[in-house]
């Protein structure tokens, strides 16, 4: 076991009640639940275009190697799982997409996916989860994190980026899906620079160009217009 402790757990109604859980590396005899879990978030999207699904042979080849995935267990089950994958250096590696040095490429992992049920939201689980993952990535020698995130999904940017991701990317991805290619250095923590840019999230072109001349987008907020991503050289080189 990783963790133990107490969510809240959003009942019919507005009521909220605290229910005990159990964090945990999850293995082949959770296949059913991860995939149930996921179905259960897919249908309460309004978009379904900022989730990608992972299909059960993924999940299962995943499911096989040690340290993957790691769930959340309450009395209802499996309420949240975290799953991260190693990509090989000369595939669909997401240190390519920010011009990582090939040297480097080995020592990428991808934060592949983050899943809450919609009844155990507001208790930062995708944080919480993703750091217990770095953690356990950093004592296994890794040292590139890379995840990809929808422009559209204001909540999951924000979470990334309070775990210490930072975009560092804008692809097309998944055959036809715009995405930002967030990245952490589990071993250098990314230090803003003075000088910061505002742009608005929309604005595709713009923040292409301010990624392509070495800016990072680490902070967002939200504005009368909508949301803002805010752009700054880093103080010392990423990697």
């Amino acid at each position: 076991m990783l963790e133990s402790g107490n969510l809240k757990r959003k009942n019919l109604g507005s009521s909220r009640e605290e229910i005990d859980y159990e964090m945990r590396f999850l293995n082949e005899g959770y296949l059913d639940d991860i995939a149930r879990l996921q179905e259960i978030m897919v249908q309460n999207l309004q978009d379904k275009e900022i989730f990608r699904l992972t299909a059960p042979e993924e999940f299962r080849e995943l499911l096989a190697q040690k340290r993957t995935v790691i769930g959340i267990l309450t009395e209802d089950g499996l309420i949240a799982y975290n799953m991260v994958c190693f990509p090989k250096e000369d595939g669909d590696n997401f240190g390519v997409d920010i011009n990582l040095p090939q040297s480097e490429l080995k020592k990428v992992v991808h934060l592949k996916a983050v899943v809450v049920h919609p009844a155990y939201r507001g208790n930062e689980l995708q944080k919480r989860l993703a750091n217990i993952h770095l953690k356990v990535l950093q004592e296994l020698g890794y040292k590139h994190v890379c995840s990809t995130v929808s422009p559209k999904n204001a909540i999951s940017i924000q979470n990334h980026l309070a775990s210490g991701f930072v975009v560092k990317g804008l692809k097309i991805k998944y055959g036809d899906r715009l995405r930002y290619i967030m990245y952490k250095n589990i071993f250098r923590p990314f230090v803003p620079g003075p000088k910061v840019v505002a742009i608005n999230i929309t604005d595709i072109y713009g923040q292409e160009m301010l990624i392509d001349r070495g800016f990072a987008g680490f902070k967002i907020q939200v504005r009368n217009d909508g949301w803002q991503v805010m752009y700054c050289m880093p103080v010392s080189k990423l990697f």
